[in-house]
């Protein structure tokens, strides 16, 4: 006898947990008879903000000026609702200032209107300030967004507006200074965060001249050229993952000293054009390798340790792990052990070398039993840091023998006080490198390696994340502007300006040290950067208002479509999102796999009993190149996609049948995909064998018959069918919580 498919349905989604008994509230260092008490604080924090009555208080926090990453003395307090939303409110320990303030999780599901404006976020910004603000901090600020901050972050996907107030003095902009406000699509706050130096500004009656300070630019500013990231600018035809572009990083000289007319760059640090070198002119083989096995990499590993001094003798892998990669699939890296026979044979002294599934040495380290127990000690002795220099670049030298074409020394100087502070912590010297493409540096492709202070041997190597992160194509096309007319373009989009400045913090892992800020010419105005290939301007601002789609408004699936695009489960390209053209099979599994970044199913994690298990399941339509591979792999890995037949057809119209199947995978069903027998459906035209996954996706309402006889499976399936799904998963998520 047939059974009715809602008999089989059972809980899905377990529940989270939640700390029990009294709120998790405890301090590092304890407050002063001069700053707020838990009570105060907490007091203090409700008064700046609304907290809802479903919030429970997480955790309270004194955090002292002397404490890692803290100037001054603050008080962090989170509450939380069910596992689901979260609010937190940093406040001023001495003052009761409110510093920060973060909410996450709510009106992620709302339909709302994904296309506010920004007239109607600067007023619910507006409201907000003068709340949390005095009348003489507001007289001293700039109209809402008058200019664009700088690093002001980019959400991809996310429909929110920033609105900016910057700090005047003197009539001088203070760019780093003021407040900022992220505005969701329903108007409400959901991040606000003061910066504002209470010391001393510099006196701005001493200053060299705008034109002297144009021509010190004009000769002595200096952008790198590198394969800059596009990933910030959301989907376009014509931009691939990395372009060929011009770009200020940290150390490069871009700002001019209006005191001493000197180029600084965004440490606030004299600087010049500087000169990528690599340390070679070995290259790695541009070729495509096949994923490996455990044994195949432990015979890599034993290849590696012979370049090493001395004699080893293998003591197998212990162990191994995975990483995410592109949209979530597992990169898989075995760890391996050696023991130096010129030693005493200690645990102490083996060297361990993790290699990848794409037979790349990832990570390697030494003593590292000693460096646990000695971790946080105080070092007594300190080499310089250019012997830690040297030692790091031996062991690059050593490891990466073939491939030193290919990398590059980042140039760093830390401060006196900076060294000290590490050598007072225990902290080790970390020395980093970049990966070079045609002699060009790629965007945060980097690998550290850490060495110690007092011994000066390079004791680790970290080079998990090259791999673990967006593949790198790219080439170097015979036509490129100069930087002089990059340099150009820049300026037709900005303004030369005198304005204060408040340098960057030292990229090292030590309490900031008091920052001064400074008076600096720079051009302000629309923040981007220029490609190389055509010299044309790209523009942050003008991809964010691509990511906004122009062809939804009013389109019957329009609620469903704004939440895919807030949750980035579906991206604008061009402007456009497209919402009633056909999905690929490749493209559905790509969609439901960025759904699970979002929502957690425990029971679709990879659980590899095996080392066999684990190895990718290979379609002979579907190799590396695939736009769709690593979703597709993903999919795999978590069960969505069965390991069966040698094809998959990834470029094919996905159906209705292929989502009914995806679905109840995705609910936890694969094993009984395959019992007909147990389901029933009042459609006629269901294959026997599609009957359980049809059944199960419209027990759950995730799907609907086309009538009450038919349910087309065979139709196609939509961006916008595809965006309701993923809603209705999501609101079913939320009710099993």
């Amino acid at each position: 006898m047939a059974m009715s498919s809602s008999l089989l349905l059972t809980t899905l989604f377990a529940n989270a947990g939640t700390i029990g008994g009294a709120p998790l509230v405890y301090a590092a260092e304890q407050p002063t008879a001069k700053t707020l008490t838990q009570e105060e604080a907490l007091k203090q924090a409700q008064k700046w903000v609304a907290v809802p009555a479903d919030y429970r208080l997480l955790r309270a926090r004194y955090v002292g000026a002397n404490e890692a990453y803290s100037t001054a003395p603050i008080w962090r307090v989170v509450w939380e609702k069910a596992n689901e939303a979260s609010l937190s409110v940093t406040i001023d320990a001495v003052s009761g200032k409110l510093l920060d303030y973060s909410k996450y999780g709510e009106n992620e599901s709302g339909g709302g209107s994904a296309q506010i404006s920004r007239e109607q976020a600067e007023k619910a910004a507006t409201a907000f300030l003068e709340r949390v603000t005095t009348a003489d901090e507001r007289a001293r600020l700039s109209k809402a967004n008058e200019y664009v901050p700088p690093n002001q972050p980019m959400f991809r996907g996310e429909q929110r507006e920033f609105v900016t107030f910057t700090r005047v003095e003197n009539e001088i902009p203070f760019l780093e200074n003021g407040f900022r406000f992220i505005v969701d699509h329903n108007g409400e706050v959901m991040s606000f965060s003061r910066e504002w130096y209470e010391g001393k500004l510099p006196d701005a009656a001493k200053v060299i001249d705008s034109a002297e300070a144009a021509k010190k630019w004009d000769e002595q500013a200096a952008p790198t050229l590198l394969f800059s990231d596009m990933s910030v600018f959301g989907r376009s035809q014509r931009l691939a993952p990395f372009q060929l572009a011009y770009k200020y990083e940290a150390d490069d000289p871009q700002f001019v000293d209006a005191a001493t007319g000197q180029l600084l760059n965004a440490l606030g640090k004299e600087a010049s054009a500087k000169n990528i070198e690599p340390l070679g002119n070995t290259h790695a083989k541009a070729e495509e390798k096949p994923l490996i096995s455990k044994e195949e990499a432990q015979r890599i590993a034993e290849q590696y340790i012979k370049k090493l001094p001395g004699s080893y003798r293998s003591e197998g892998s212990n162990g191994g792990g995975t990483s995410s990669g592109v949209d979530g699939v597992e990169v898989r890296r075995w760890s391996f052990s050696f023991t130096p026979l010129q030693g005493n044979g200690s645990g102490e002294e083996q060297t361990e070398l993790s290699i990848n599934d794409r037979g790349e040495l990832v990570e390697y380290s030494v003593n590292e039993n000693a460096r646990f127990q000695r971790s946080g000690q105080k070092w007594e002795k300190a080499v310089t840091w250019e012997q830690a220099e040297a030692s790091a670049l031996k062991l690059v030298r050593t490891l990466y023998a073939d491939r030193l074409g290919d990398i590059y020394l980042v140039k760093q100087s830390p401060s006196k006080e900076t060294l000290q502070s590490m050598q007072e912590k225990g902290l080790p010297y970390e020395i980093t490198f970049g990966w070079l493409q045609d002699g060009i540096p790629i965007e945060y492709a980097q690998f550290a390696v850490e060495v110690n202070p007092e011994t000066g041997v390079a004791e680790t190597l970290d080079n998990r994340s090259r791999w673990d992160g967006t593949p790198f194509v790219g080439a170097v096309g015979k036509d490129i502007v100069d930087r002089a007319a990059a340099k150009k373009a820049e300026q037709k989009q900005k303004t030369l300006q005198l304005t204060y400045y408040l340098p960057q913090e030292e990229p090292f892992p030590v309490p900031p040290q008091p920052r001064e800020p400074i008076l600096v010419y720079r051009y302000v105005g629309d923040a981007g950067v220029v490609l190389a290939e055509t010299g044309e301007w790209l523009s942050f601002a003008e991809a964010k208002k691509q990511q906004k789609p122009s062809d939804i408004e009013g389109h019957p699936q329009q609620a469903a479509l704004e939440l895919a695009l807030r949750m980035n489960w579906l991206s604008a390209e061009d402007g456009k999102l497209e919402p009633d053209k056909a999905v690929t099979r490749g493209e559905l599994i790509q969609m439901i796999g960025r759904l699970t970044n979002r929502i957690e199913f425990n029971y679709l994690r990879p659980r590899f009993s095996s080392d066999e298990q684990q190895k990718p399941y290979p379609f002979a339509d579907v190799d590396v190149k695939h736009p769709n591979y690593a979703a597709i792999q993903k999919g795999l890995q978590y069960g969505l996609i069965p390991k069966t037949g040698q094809t998959f057809a990834p470029d094919r119209t996905a159906t209705r049948a292929d989502a009914a199947d995806i679905v109840a995978r995705l609910l936890g069903y694969g094993d009984v995909l395959d019992k007909p027998e147990f389901f029933t459906v009042p459609y006629q035209d269901v294959p026997k064998k599609q009957v359980p996954a049809v059944a199960l996706a419209t027990a759950h309402g995730l799907l609907k018959g086309k009538s009450a006889a038919s349910f087309a499976p065979e139709g196609t399936v939509s961006r916008g069918d595809v965006a309701e799904v993923m809603q209705a998963l999501y609101e079913l998520k939320k009710t099993k919580q």
